[in-house]
């Protein structure tokens, strides 16, 4: 299904404040800086922002102007809820994400991903079933004909289907899946199985979805590879006593990760999904005179200790960014400059997946200054590092580009942006 990207004029809620400067006067509506006059007369004025709202299609932003996005694989997927997801979204389409009916949308960045398991859906070979299975094709949770309705025949033992995937032994791998419309008693469940894995992983409760469920549910688990047979399983109807029932399966993923990220569907062969690439095409604008002020707000969609690399949240250059630490959870800000170089960290944080960040970073005269707070609502923790570092002078990068929540080479790991905003500093 190709989704094509909407005018989004409800989809990017853009809080202009302030004016562009000379050469820099944009209206609201593009995304610019509000304006034509001189920035010196606004102290501590928004240069530019953009913030995730409801878009006007489902799962598609279209960005301002100042914005870039790149990202080159096509054929991509987003949740838009609980029980939904979008899919055919084309290459270099800003994806708007949500993963609970009531929760926030943001714009979904990803680190490149490959997809181990050579056909998505269970329908076709390399799948195979066991006992008396039987295989049809089903709507999935995208509303189209993606998903594979697995039935169980048997009345004497639970049937199934399964597929062989390559192996990466001694790896923590992430399975994740789409399971729906399951039929069956209280006390039957739907279960998704990776002989591969650990024997904790193979019990893991989050990989089941317990009978009857009408409604489309993603469910992932972890564990460690070992030298079993690389195989994944789907149960329609597993539990104490074996029953004949029928469920869904759709858009699964075996990652090499210790969390899942958005499905990429495959059609008889793994498949990757390269790395997202965001950033700001007007760094000219936002160094003023070699200073630099900025707020970020994202949601990681992994938890602390989950990251396997530094994650960059603001990058100018390799001196230069702000970055989420994956040995121990701190937020660092290092600046370089042709006076020398200073920095700052927080202390170690912990956090849950999908807790939104919400960071504030200044290089000014005074010095480099860093606030970090986790949105836990009363239980929310607030770090402010209490003496400034030296203030150190930014260039503005050749490229000019300022990357947001990756580097020139792309997102190192996944989260949502929830908003970003670039302020003059006096």
């Amino acid at each position: 299904m190709a989704v094509l990207v909407a005018s989004a004029g409800a989809a990017c809620a853009l809080d202009v404040q302030g004016t562009g400067g000379s050469g820099a006067g944009a209206s609201s509506g593009d995304g610019g800086g509000g304006g034509e006059g001189s920035v010196d007369g606004l102290p501590d004025g928004m240069l530019y922002g953009w913030s995730a709202s409801a878009p006007a299609q489902p799962g598609i932003y279209e960005l301002p102007g100042w914005l870039t996005l790149e990202s080159p694989t096509p054929d991509k997927t987003v949740q838009i809820g609980e029980g939904a997801l979008v899919s055919g979204i084309p290459a270099h389409a800003a994806r708007a994400r949500r993963i609970r009916d009531d929760g926030p949308h943001g714009l979904s960045l990803e680190s490149a991903r490959e997809n181990r398991i050579p056909r998505s859906t269970p329908l076709q070979r390399p799948w195979r079933t066991i006992h008396e299975a039987s295989l049809v094709e089903a709507r999935g949770p995208d509303g189209e004909v993606s998903a594979g309705r697995v039935s169980d025949e048997d009345t004497a033992q639970a049937a199934a289907a399964y597929v062989p995937v390559d192996r990466s032994d001694g790896s923590i791998s992430t399975v994740s899946g789409w399971v729906g419309d399951v039929e069956g008693e209280e006390g039957d469940f739907a279960w998704i199985r990776a002989f591969t894995f650990d024997d904790a992983a193979q019990d893991d409760e989050r990989a089941r979805v317990p009978a009857p469920a009408r409604a489309w549910r993603r469910v992932d688990f972890t564990g460690v590879e070992t030298a079993r047979a690389g195989q994944i399983w789907v149960y329609p109807a597993a539990g104490d006593d074996a029953r004949q029932s029928a469920a869904s399966f759709a858009f699964l993923n075996l990652e090499s990760a210790r969390y899942p990220s958005s499905a990429v569907p495959t059609s008889g062969s793994a498949r990757r999904r390269e790395a997202d690439v965001l950033y700001a095409n007007n760094a000219e604008w936002l160094i003023w005179k070699g200073w630099f002020k900025a707020i970020l707000e994202f949601a990681p969609n992994y938890a602390s200790g989950e990251q396997l690399a530094d994650h960059d949240l603001l990058y100018i250059d390799s001196g230069t960014r702000v970055f989420l630490r994956a040995s121990d959870g701190a937020v660092v800000m290092t600046v370089t400059g042709a006076d020398g170089s200073a920095s700052l960290e927080t202390e170690s944080l912990s956090w849950e997946r999908e807790q939104a960040f919400h960071v504030e970073v200044s290089s000014a005269r005074s010095g480099l200054s860093l606030r970090v707070a986790l949105n836990e609502g009363e239980e929310g923790k607030d770090v402010s590092v209490g003496e400034p570092a030296g203030a150190v002078a930014i260039a503005v990068p050749e490229s000019g580009h300022i990357h947001i929540l990756g580097d020139p080479d792309g997102s190192q790991e996944c989260a949502d942006l929830r908003r970003v905003e670039f302020y003059e500093v006096r």
